[in-house]
């Protein structure tokens, strides 16, 4: 049977754009969602040296890559995912060396300088701190928050995001969440997870600033980098600040946590400004009200092989459950004080439900103690005292407090599938 040349051409344009999507995806993540270690290689006197192997090892997926020194001994292993590495170096004539627990962070170069020794037995450090080394290899003003800082510290609500409040100059911007970078409005930073998008379709906020709490659950976080300035191309668009999030993963180990909040206003201390109208024997005041604000949050993470050292899960589960009616109020009660308001007397309003109050002018207004001084020409609009409590009962009967809640669930499966050394299939 023959195919229509339409058809071939369509398939092979569909299929182009598939590989071109793909593929601009995956350059997109690989410059945005994991790091690097880079350094030069030395002998004891100084010199550098050429030719020799480097190979670095994923510590939880035992994922292994490897590169050369050149011929000025360096050496750069580029797409690491963040976490802990074992790098070892082999050259000829020299003794192995072996650092374990090097800390790759996202966005960054972790600088690694070795001094070979000459033959003879193979030298290994042993690191006891996961605390990274300091960057010298880029100029960029950028900030990591680790997943020790995203564990341990407070915050209200867990949005992970607010953590960039750590970042030198990086401070709120409004009463909405968000975050003003350099002094630049919050409207323009630009905020990613794993590579992609998580703004909002309308201005540059993140994602369920204003209606939600979160769209990604803290416990799903592994760490997140914070760029304000001087950051490289592939953290354009934005004249803001760039937040850069990466969510964890599953390993060679089982491993999972479950988590549990609970907010609850009566605990605290009543705002001083929160009151609502009632009638209270008779007369409209304000009076001090509480109104209530409860919070649950829980959930939980857990992560795994699927095949061991090639295929990995990670599952997060977050639900928030939050009752914090709104609280009506009614304030402009002030008319019945007024020196044109007067109350009719049943007498007055016998023929017609509104009837015609006679000027007054320095008389008493049965309204309210004292004396008071009314118009000199024209006449006041009289309601019933049955009228005024009716309207003032329907008032009262819509205030106080109004119905809201802040419900969400989130879900986040992923799976990594290592292909090969140098091939790295992710699905979030």
């Amino acid at each position: 049977m023959s195919k229509h040349p339409l058809c071939n051409s369509a398939c092979a344009l569909v299929l182009l754009i598939f590989c071109l999507a793909f593929g601009a995806g995956t350059a997109a993540a690989q410059s945005t969602t994991d790091g690097a270690i880079g350094g030069v290689v030395k002998d004891p006197q100084g010199a550098v040296v050429q030719n020799a192997t480097v190979t670095v090892k994923n510590e939880e997926t035992n994922k292994e890559a490897t590169g050369t020194t050149d011929d000025q001994g360096r050496f750069r292993i580029a797409a690491l995912q963040p976490g802990n590495y074992t790098v070892t170096i082999n050259a000829t004539g020299f003794s192995a060396f072996t650092q374990q627990k090097v800390v790759v962070e996202v966005g960054r170069i972790t600088p690694l300088d070795v001094d070979l020794s000459i033959g003879g037995a193979s030298e290994t450090v042993q690191v006891t701190s996961e605390a990274p080394v300091i960057n010298t290899q880029q100029q960029d003003f950028s900030s990591n928050v680790n997943q020790v800082s995203i564990n341990n510290l407070p915050i209200n609500g867990r949005r992970w995001s607010n953590y960039a409040l750590l970042t030198p100059g990086a401070v709120p911007d409004g009463t909405f969440g968000l975050i003003s970078f350099r002094g630049i409005s919050g409207l323009l930073n630009n905020n990613t997870v794993d590579g992609g998008d998580n703004n909002q379709a309308f201005f540059a906020e993140e994602r369920g600033r204003t209606r939600i709490s979160y769209s990604i659950s803290q416990s799903a976080i592994r760490e997140f980098q914070v760029n304000t300035s001087s950051y490289s191309a592939e953290y354009g668009r934005s004249a803001g600040g760039v937040v850069n999030a990466v969510t964890k993963s599953g390993t060679n180990d089982f491993h999972g946590d479950a988590f549990y909040f609970q907010r609850n206003n009566k605990w605290g201390a009543r705002n001083p400004r929160s009151f609502i109208t009632q009638n209270v024997n008779g007369v409209f005041t304000p009076v001090a009200f509480k109104p209530v604000d409860v919070r649950h949050q829980f959930g939980g993470t857990i992560g795994g092989p699927i095949k061991k050292d090639t295929a990995f899960f990670f599952f997060s589960y977050d639900q928030q459950k939050r009752n914090f009616p709104g609280v009506s109020t009614f304030t402009a009660l002030d008319f019945l004080n007024r020196a044109d308001t007067c109350l009719l007397t049943a007498a007055r309003a016998s023929s017609v439900s509104l009837a015609t109050c006679p000027a007054f002018t320095g008389t008493s207004n049965p309204s309210r103690s004292g004396t008071t001084n009314g118009p000199t020409l024209g006449t006041g609009k009289g309601l019933t005292t049955t009228q005024v409590t009716n309207s003032l009962n329907f008032l009262n009967s819509i205030s106080g407090q109004v119905p809201r809640r802040g419900d969400q669930k989130l879900f986040l499966p992923k799976v990594d599938w290592n292909i090969n050394s140098k091939n790295t299939f992710t699905a979030t």
